[in-house]
């Protein structure tokens, strides 16, 4: 089958100059050779203007050398290129028309006045242009297939038909004129016609399955299933190894609701090594927003990724993909699996030791995300936001100054980034907290309220501290109140904004907002029965008291004064 080759006639809209034309078609017949010169001079400056993009000035020069010689091709062209790249369409006609009137055997002046007439959408208009030029160059096709497409935007269906088949006579059966065809006869209803010029590409390259996809598709859009599977009966015949055939007919399955074969063509076409990995990974990240519409389907597209991973076990990205997919799932243990062997792959791949530390940090493996980390940063140093992953397995390790000096560091590579900003202060900030330096410790915590004011962990962390120092408490109150506004259901929240009221003193709405917490789950928490323990004792109910601090310490967790409380029946607080 031959290969149709355009040429880029509208080469024109880039506007190689047409000043080397003769001298009777630029004018200069009537020009002294001085007044030649001169206007050569303005011709040029007014095309520098143009490369230049001073598209109104390149537009006065051209004017002017107009007023200077009225019939010159070239400046009436150039002037009408102009105006038609600043959507001027109205004065582009105007100008490619006294162009084209000119010299109407130059086919970059035609063209370009028959662009003119498309981009105002005057097709008829075009029409005439292009059929004046097929008669002074009826061998050229480029015409007529221009001819061609301005006849169907102009809904001359049948007469665009025809000049699509004279170009056919002459070049044989060419793709891209098919396809033309095929969408004429779509638009007309016509799809058996539509059909048969499939048919015709088919038979002239039987071994391009693409082909055979397109009539399939073509019937399917019609409506036609029974004639659809016939055709990709006849695909998969004539090549059964063929993945993209499989992926078509699964394609089907699809359409018609059948999921079961829809991934039993996918897994047949998945164990090819003839399909590129880009190509399976395209499909399974087409299917990843359906998994999570249907979970149902989740393990056909875990076995895709089985298949994928097994026939490309060398390549990092099938490792990726299905880490992905385990990760989505849930399954951190096998994502994390699947990620290290990606990375053994290639390690290179930044966004693969991301999603590893992310997984670490889920599994609260605070050993193994401050190694990778450490790996990580080695290979991105500028990354930052490695180093708040390291910052944060240094607090969990409670080595404070390691975890000050790679938060700092982090800090100075992160720009127009306020939500990573805000986490790398407020980790700076518990940091400061454990180091017992509460100015820094404050001043980290304000800088992290200032990139993200409803960072939720920063409030109620902040307020719990400031109530502990008995400090600005109406400070806390508000900061611990805008957290449980934004999480009402979070114990920690509850019990903090309990806590602070306590601390000022407010002993019966303490012990609602404690109460509160403990309903939504902190009874298993030991500072917070402890707490409670404490607002009962100041209300005088010491019975109950003591029970809730002997709660607190079969649960664990409490302060190291809750043993003295529970022997001695007294509250005891830090001086």
């Amino acid at each position: 089958m031959r290969a149709l080759s355009i040429s880029v006639i509208l080469l024109v809209l880039t506007s190689c100059s047409v000043l080397n034309k003769s001298d009777s078609v630029r004018g200069y017949t009537k020009m002294s050779p001085k007044e030649k010169s001169s206007f050569d001079r303005l011709f040029y400056s007014a095309n520098k203007e143009k490369i230049l993009g001073n598209y109104d000035e390149a537009a006065g020069l051209f004017s002017e050398c107009l007023r200077k010689d009225p019939n010159n091709a070239a400046s009436n062209y150039e002037l009408a290129n102009l105006y038609l790249m600043m959507g001027k369409h109205k004065e582009s006609i105007y100008f490619s028309r006294r162009a084209a009137s000119v010299d109407p055997t130059n086919l970059y002046y035609q063209f370009f006045l028959a662009e003119a007439y498309k981009r105002s959408k005057l097709f008829d208009k075009a029409g005439k242009v292009y059929r004046e030029m097929v008669k002074l160059y009826p061998d050229n096709l480029d015409i007529r297939f221009e001819l061609a497409g301005v006849l169907r935007a102009d809904k001359e269906y049948a007469k665009a038909i025809d000049e699509y088949n004279r170009i056919e006579g002459r070049l044989g059966i060419v793709e891209e004129v098919s396809l033309q065809k095929e969408l004429i006869y779509i638009h007309m209803n016509k799809i058996d016609k539509a059909a048969a010029e499939m048919e015709k590409l088919i038979t002239s390259c039987p071994d391009d399955s693409r082909y055979y996809s397109m009539l399939a598709e073509l019937y399917l859009a019609n409506n036609e299933s029974e004639k659809a599977l016939k055709t990709f009966d006849r695909l998969l015949e004539k090549m059964p190894d063929d993945p993209f055939a499989h992926i078509a007919l699964g394609e089907y399955y699809r359409s018609n609701g059948e999921q079961e074969k829809y991934f039993s063509e996918l897994a047949i076409a998945f164990k090819s090594q003839e399909l590129p990995l880009d190509k399976k990974v395209e499909i399974l990240l087409s299917n990843y927003s359906s998994t999570e519409s249907f979970p149902e389907l989740t393990a056909q597209v875990l076995e895709l990724c089985k298949i994928m991973v097994a026939t490309h076990p060398d390549d990092a990205k099938s490792h990726s993909m299905y880490g992905d997919y385990l990760y989505r799932e849930n399954d951190l243990v096998k994502a994390l699996e699947e990620y290290h062997t990606a990375v053994e792959l290639d390690q290179d791949r930044f966004f693969v030791w991301r999603q590893i530390l992310q997984v670490e940090s889920e599994q609260k493996d605070f050993s193994a995300l401050l190694r990778d980390s450490e790996i990580a940063i080695e290979l991105f140093p500028n990354q930052s936001i490695l180093y708040l992953y390291n910052g944060i397995a240094n607090i969990q390790g409670k080595k404070w100054e390691a975890a000050i000096e790679t938060l700092t560091r982090g800090i100075t590579l992160t720009s127009d980034n306020n939500q990573l900003l805000s986490s790398f202060y407020s980790n700076l900030g518990d940091s400061y907290h454990s180091r017992r330096d509460t100015g820094m410790s404050d001043q980290s915590y304000d800088k992290a309220l200032e990139y993200d004011p409803d960072n939720i962990y920063v409030l109620n962390n902040y307020s719990y501290y400031l109530s502990l120092r008995g400090e600005e408490l109406q400070r806390a109150k508000a900061m611990s109140s805008k957290a449980v506004t934004i999480e009402p259901k979070n114990t920690s929240f509850l019990d903090t904004y309990g806590w602070i009221l306590y601390m000022d003193g407010k002993y019966e709405k303490a012990k609602d907002w404690i109460g509160k917490a403990l309903e939504s789950g902190g009874d298993k928490r030991g500072i917070i029965l402890e707490h409670y323990g404490d607002v009962l004792f100041k209300l005088g109910e010491i019975d109950d008291a003591v029970k809730y601090w002997e709660d607190a310490q079969s649960v664990g967790g409490g302060s190291e004064l809750l043993n003295q409380k529970i022997e001695d029946r007294k509250l005891h607080e830090k001086p």
